[in-house]
């Protein structure tokens, strides 16, 4: 089956700020920017965040557990990152540099809606969507109207089994690397 993202999500633009975040470390909001989208990573920690001063705003721009952040410029493929949001969000404001898709059904997995968007052909999928020569951006209309394929809740299941698995062969293989330089590097400590 394939849908329109439009048809198995909102989509809500981030807040745009009248001008610079201004960090407040006795803020009571966090922002959670397109810098904080790491491709196909689930966003556990959100005490990383910027925090600042918000006051009386309530809205759509607050995250919630399981929506999906697009960041919403790139240059090329993989610049589009996309995360689902798996910590507590309760005070934590989108800003305009992301966009958020809000499921509205139980037939697509958030995890696996990032995948999608994260792997090649979704790239590719937005990439036909984009505007500007040298730094793309999306509109949410035209994101709205990206075509999604829908396999069953078993196989988004396996799916993301399969890209966690890859993930964390990834970050085993990236230790080895590290311990062997600083292997290397302790032999040469010991030389001089």
């Amino acid at each position: 089956m394939i849908k329109k993202l439009k048809d198995i999500s909102n989509l809500i633009l981030g807040f745009t700020f009248r001008g610079a975040i201004i960090p407040d470390k006795n803020g009571n909001t966090f922002v959670f920017q397109a810098k904080n989208v790491a491709t196909g990573n689930k966003i556990i920690d959100l005490r990383s965040l910027t925090m600042i001063s918000f006051k009386n705003f309530h809205g759509s721009y607050f995250l919630r557990k399981n929506d999906i952040a697009l960041t919403l410029r790139g240059a090329n493929i993989g610049s589009f990152r996309a995360a689902v949001i798996q910590g507590n969000s309760e005070n934590v404001l989108a800003s305009s540099s992301v966009i958020v898709a809000r499921l509205t059904g139980y037939e697509v997995l958030p995890e696996y809606l990032s995948i999608y968007l994260n792997s090649k052909e979704g790239q590719k999928k937005i990439l036909k969507s984009v505007t500007g020569s040298y730094i793309h951006s999306i509109s949410r209309n035209k994101l709205s109207e990206i075509e999604i394929p829908i396999p069953s809740i078993d196989m988004q299941e396996t799916i993301v089994k399969l890209s966690d698995n890859l993930r964390y062969q990834r970050e085993i293989c990236e230790r080895k690397i590290q311990i062997k330089k600083n292997i290397a590097n302790a032999i040469f400590e010991k030389l001089t």
